[in-house]
C-alpha cells in the first residue's frame, strides 16, 4: 500500500489502545502483596473486549525512586491465554487481586514521585497510560508512601546503574536522597558518593543532550470550517476510479492518463471538491468503518494530481488539509506524510512563498503538518539553487517571529525548532546561525532532531548534509511511495 498499512486497515494494536482502551470494561486488577517491603510492584490492569477476549497491561513499578520501569501488554488473549499469563506472574510474586482504585494510585504516585526526583517513565508508558484511566478526580484517592521515610531511595543492581541515575537525582534532589547497592549492608546518603570517571562522562552525557528537559508540542486548537457534505463533482467516473481500492497502492499509468486527460479547469474543480469531501468526513472523530476501509489512498491521489496539475491557487486548499489534527494525518497517510506534500507544496507554492510564510504564523497546527511547508521551501534551493538567498531570507523571518513564541509555543515548539535546524543544517544556511542561536539559548529546542547548538554549528556547513531531493513528477512520485 501506498501506506505500508494492512491490507484491511484496521487499527493496530498501539492504535486500538490509544483509541479504544479507555471505553473498555476494567477486568480484574492484581498486584503483588509483598512491594512496600521490596519497593517493586508488579502490576496487571485487565480490559475487557465486548467479544470476551482480554487485553492486559503490565507494570513494573519501583515505589522506592524510578516510578514505572518496564510496561507492556498483551492485546485480545481468549480466556485460555489469559489465565495462563495470570499464573506466569504468580510465579514471578505474590499476586493478589485488588481494586482498580489500589494499582491506579500506585502507579500514578510512582510516576510523579519519580519525576520529583528526575526520572521519567519508561518510554513505552507514553502508550500504556491508555490502558489505565485518565489520573483525574473521578478516580478516588489513595495515599501511599512513596520512598524510604519520604526520601528517594535508589536500589542499583550494579555501579552502572546507580551511574545513570545518580545525576539525574542529583539535579533535581541536591543531597536529599539515598541509594545502595547489593553489596552494601545499609543505603547511604548522597553526599556519601564518590564522584567516579563514569559518573563524570555520564553527567556530561545528561547535560549534552539535556535528557530531563521535556518538549512538549504546540496545542492544537485549529477551529475548521464546514466542509460539504455532499460530494458533487462533474466527472462521477473520476470519484469511481480514485476510490477504487484496486488502486490504493498507486494509479496505474493509463488511468493517470485518462485523468489528465480531462480538461485541466474541471478536473481541478472536481478534485478539490473531493479533498473537501474526505476533508470533512474525517476531521474530527474517524469512525471504525472509516478505519476498516480499504479506500483510504484518496487524499493522496488527489495531492499528487493537483500538483502535477501545478495551479498555483489550489496551494489554499492544500494548506486547509494541513490544518488538521494527528489522526487525520495517521489515518490518510501513515508515516509519507512528507511525501506526500512536500512535492505538491513546491510545485503549487514556489512562487507563494507569503502564504506558505501566513501558514506558519498561524497559531494552533500540527507540528509535524507545519515541517511539510518548511522542507517544501528547502527545495527551492534544490530546484532553483538561484534562489537560495530568497529562502534564507524567508528562513530568517520565520526565526525572527518565533523568537520570543517558542516559550508559550505559539505558532511553534522545540519540536518543530529541532527539525528546521535540521533542515537548515541540509541547505547549509551557516547565516542563520545567529538566529538559530537565539532559540537555542531558551534551553526548549528538541536536541535529539539535530543536536545542540555547537553540533549544528560545527556541521551546518559540511559538504555531506544533504537534503533529499523529492521527484517531482507524478509517475516518480508514485515510486517513491513504494519504496
Amino acid at each position: 500500500m501506498i501506506k505500508k498499512r494492512q491490507p484491511t486497515k484496521t487499527l493496530s494494536p498501539e492504535q486500538y489502545i490509544r483509541q479504544k482502551a479507555r471505553t473498555l470494561p476494567i477486568g480484574d486488577c492484581y498486584l503483588t502483596g509483598d512491594w512496600q517491603k521490596s519497593g517493586i510492584a508488579l502490576v496487571l490492569v485487565t480490559r475487557c473486549h465486548v467479544k470476551g477476549t482480554y487485553t492486559l497491561g503490565y507494570f513494573q513499578v519501583d515505589t522506592f525512586c524510578r516510578g514505572v520501569v518496564d510496561c507492556d501488554y498483551r492485546f485480545s488473549v481468549d480466556s485460555t491465554s489469559y489465565k495462563e499469563i495470570v499464573q506466569d506472574f504468580q510465579k514471578l510474586g505474590n499476586l493478589a487481586k485488588v481494586n482498580y482504585e489500589e494499582v491506579h494510585n500506585l502507579i500514578y504516585g510512582a510516576v510523579a514521585f519519580a519525576e520529583e526526583g528526575g526520572i521519567r517513565p519508561a518510554p513505552a508508558f507514553e502508550l500504556m497510560q491508555y490502558i489505565l484511566e485518565e489520573d483525574t478526580d473521578e478516580v478516588p484517592l489513595i495515599d501511599y508512601e512513596f520512598g524510604m521515610n519520604g526520601q528517594h531511595l535508589l536500589v542499583a543492581n550494579d555501579q552502572l546503574e546507580l551511574t545513570t541515575y545518580y545525576p539525574r537525582l542529583k539535579k533535581a534532589l541536591g543531597d536529599d536522597f539515598l541509594y545502595v547497592l547489593p553489596d552494601m549492608e545499609k543505603p547511604r546518603k548522597a553526599s556519601e558518593y564518590v564522584l567516579s570517571e563514569i559518573k563524570k562522562t555520564l553527567d556530561n552525557i545528561l547535560d549534552k543532550f539535556h535528557l530531563n528537559i521535556d518538549v512538549p508540542e504546540e496545542t492544537y486548537s485549529y477551529q475548521h470550517p464546514n466542509y460539504p457534505a455532499v460530494l458533487t463533482v462533474k466527472h462521477q467516473w473520476l470519484v469511481d476510479v480514485l476510490y477504487n481500492s484496486d488502486y490504493a497502492d498507486r494509479l496505474p499509468v493509463e488511468q493517470i492518463q485518462r485523468i489528465l486527460a480531462l480538461p485541466h479547469d474541471e478536473l481541478k474543480a472536481d478534485l478539490e471538491q473531493i479533498m473537501l469531501y474526505e476533508t470533512g468526513c474525517t476531521c474530527d472523530e474517524i469512525s471504525d468503518e472509516r478505519w476498516e476501509d480499504e479506500n483510504n489512498s484518496v487524499l493522496t491521489h488527489c495531492i499528487l494530481l493537483l500538483g502535477e496539475l501545478g495551479y498555483p491557487d489550489s496551494l489554499m486548499l492544500v494548506l486547509e488539509t494541513l490544518r488538521q489534527n494527528s489522526s487525520f494525518y495517521d489515518y490518510h497517510f501513515g508515516d509519507y506524510l512528507e511525501e506526500v506534500y512536500v512535492p505538491t507544496l513546491y510545485l503549487l507554492g514556489k512562487n507563494r512563498l507569503g502564504e506558505l510564510m501566513t501558514y506558519m504564523k498561524t497559531p494552533g497546527f500540527y507540528t509535524y503538518a507545519r515541517l511539510c511547508v518548511t522542507t517544501a521551501v528547502a527545495q527551492i534551493v534544490f530546484h532553483q539553487p538561484e534562489r537560495r538567498e530568497e529562502v534564507i531570507e524567508w528562513f530568517r523571518q520565520l526565526l525572527v517571529f518565533y523568537d520570543g513564541k517558542l516559550e508559550e509555543r505559539f505558532c511553534c515548539d522545540g519540536t518543530l525548532i529541532g527539525l528546521i535546524a535540521a533542515t537548515l543544517m541540509d541547505i547549509h544556511a551557516v547565516e542563520l546561525l545567529p538566529e538559530l542561536k537565539v532559540l537555542f539559548d531558551t534551553g526548549l529546542v528538541d536536541e535529539g532532531c539535530a543536536g545542540n547548538f555547537q553540533e549544528v554549528e560545527s556541521e551546518i556547513g559540511l559538504e555531506n548534509n544533504k537534503d533529499r531531493i523529492y521527484p517531482l513528477t507524478i509517475e516518480e512520485r508514485y515510486e517513491d511511495l513504494l519504496r
